[in-house]
């Protein structure tokens, strides 16, 4: 081979040389490289949402996670009207949150927070020592409080009832209404139609115990499954009595005021259930496993923050404050 064409191949390997290196800084050039994700860590929304609920009744701010967070609450259809419309304002700021709300009576309530089917039980009577026994877990907050009002057909001319008459009628004594003085029912034969709930409302239970000193209710009582169908019932009904809770009350039903302990009588109305005048009346709860917390918890804190208290005033009960 021939010193010229020696020559021309190292001047060609030179520059084949240069091209690559050329080629090979370009590509690693750093100013040209897809960035790197960071690995800074950044808050999560669920501890920003656990911090900022601890003090009562404070509420967390609507944080979206995009994913949604479920609870389930059952229980007493007294209660029912106010966690309901709760549910529904507090979703209303709180996309993520899904909150399933259903009746069926307090002992419904008791017994599936029990089983843990659900997250939170309503109650509109007490927990028993029994069920406390048994569910050891069990916290109870009040939430409202509320009156249970001695009702019947705008049609009966009684002014008010006492409790010993309202026990009689329960337990089968007094069968027709021209047995109570002042007590009539025009174009009918003034027979007494007993209205009440079912053995799981909490209602039927806070009224056997209180009014008829546990006594078993007369086997011709008609047994309604809501505060609803009792006040149906009684309107539709000339000769019916029932009891229901007051936030059930409306103009189309005539609620009796109470005479008890021969001293006064006293009408079924929130101001007289806050003063604690009025003596039928109860706290409304709902229960958990454990202290609240998490969506339950917060939701709970929200019933009892101002904006929830307000439900339970415009739901026509009394707010625990």
């Amino acid at each position: 081979m021939s010193a010229k064409w020696n020559s021309f191949l190292k001047i060609s390997l030179c520059l084949v040389t240069v091209f690559v290196l050329a080629l090979v800084a370009g590509c690693t050039n750093t100013g040209t490289t897809t960035p790197v994700a960071t690995t800074v860590p950044t808050a999560s929304p669920t501890t920003a949402a656990v911090t900022t609920t601890l003090a009562v009744p404070a509420v967390t701010s609507p944080v979206s996670s995009g994913q949604k967070e479920t609870i389930k609450i059952s229980g007493s259809t007294t209660v029912l009207p106010i966690v309901q419309r709760a549910a529904d304002q507090y979703m209303a700021t709180h996309p993520d949150a899904d909150i399933q709300v259903s009746g069926g009576g307090s002992g419904v309530g008791i017994q599936a927070i029990g089983a843990r089917t659900v997250d939170i039980g309503m109650t509109s009577r007490e927990v028993t020592p029994a069920e406390m026994a048994r569910y050891p877990p069990f916290v109870v907050t009040p939430i409202a409080h509320d009156g249970i009002a001695i009702v019947v057909n705008p049609a009966n001319t009684i002014p008010f009832i006492t409790l010993d008459q309202a026990a009689n009628i329960y337990l089968g004594k007094t069968t027709r209404w021209t047995e109570i003085t002042g007590a009539t029912v025009p174009d009918t034969n003034n027979q007494v139609v007993v209205i009440g709930r079912d053995s799981a409302s909490g209602t039927r239970t806070y009224f056997d115990e209180v009014i008829l000193s546990k006594a078993t209710p007369t086997n011709r009582m008609l047994e309604k499954n809501s505060n609803g169908a009792v006040l149906q019932t009684v309107v539709q009904t000339p000769g019916a009595i029932g009891y229901i809770s007051i936030g059930f009350l409306d103009p189309g039903i005539k609620a009796l005021p109470v005479w008890y302990n021969a001293q006064k009588i006293t009408a079924p109305t929130l101001d007289n259930v806050k003063t604690g005048t009025y003596p039928v009346s109860r706290n409304l709860y709902v229960i958990t496993n454990g202290q609240p917390s998490g969506l339950a918890g917060d939701f709970i804190r929200y019933i009892l923050s101002p904006d929830g208290q307000k439900i339970v005033a415009d739901e026509g009960y009394v707010t625990i404050s």
